[in-house]
């Protein structure tokens, strides 16, 4: 899907031209990873992972991501979680590992991207299956984006990093608040 009318030097890609996936599997039992991420550790619309288990938490086949990949969660895409790798480490199966082309997307831009309203009303549109619908890359692959040019994804990252901040220090500052008013009650 194409836009007809795209801004001064916006570039239409393909999602394969974007980011690789990278589909290196790993039995649990062989590998020397310390952290396991599963879609169960991954919090809907945020990009941070907040909790994990290791790799003697499972038995299957699972896939190695390394710092700096995003974990999108492929399966039931309308919960929306995909997050960045701050560590190297093993994550479910029902996940993608991505990693952007730089020559095309910023690896701080490719993120807020899959986070936004086009990217996963269309990756919810080529979902399959009923009760527990899921992408497959071959589909994904084949979608088409516009993106802006680098050093507008630079700016527009900047911007998005910059409130995610300020919103972490929200949070931090209504649990400290939560936290004194329990010890006062």
């Amino acid at each position: 899907m194409t836009t007809s009318v795209l801004k001064p030097g916006w570039k239409t890609w393909r999602f394969d031209q974007i980011a690789t996936s990278v589909a290196e599997r790993v039995e649990p039992g062989d590998t020397d990873a310390e952290y396991y991420v599963g879609l169960e550790h991954l919090d809907t619309d945020s990009l941070k992972i907040r909790r994990w288990g290791t790799p003697s938490d499972v038995e299957a086949t699972k896939l190695r991501f390394r710092k700096g990949d995003i974990i999108f969660g492929r399966r039931r895409v309308y919960q929306r979680k995909l997050a960045i790798a701050e560590f190297d480490g093993i994550c479910s199966a029902h996940a993608m590992v991505l990693r952007p082309k730089t020559d095309v997307v910023l690896p701080a831009f490719l993120p807020f991207f899959m986070q936004s309203d086009l990217f996963m009303t269309r990756a919810l549109e080529i979902s399959v299956g009923s009760l527990s619908p899921t992408i497959n890359w071959r589909t994904l692959a084949q979608q088409e984006f516009a993106l802006p040019p680098l050093a507008e994804q630079r700016r527009i990252a900047g911007v998005l990093k910059a409130i995610e901040e300020v919103i972490a220090r929200q949070d931090k500052l209504v649990n400290a608040a939560l936290t004194t008013k329990k010890i006062v009650d």
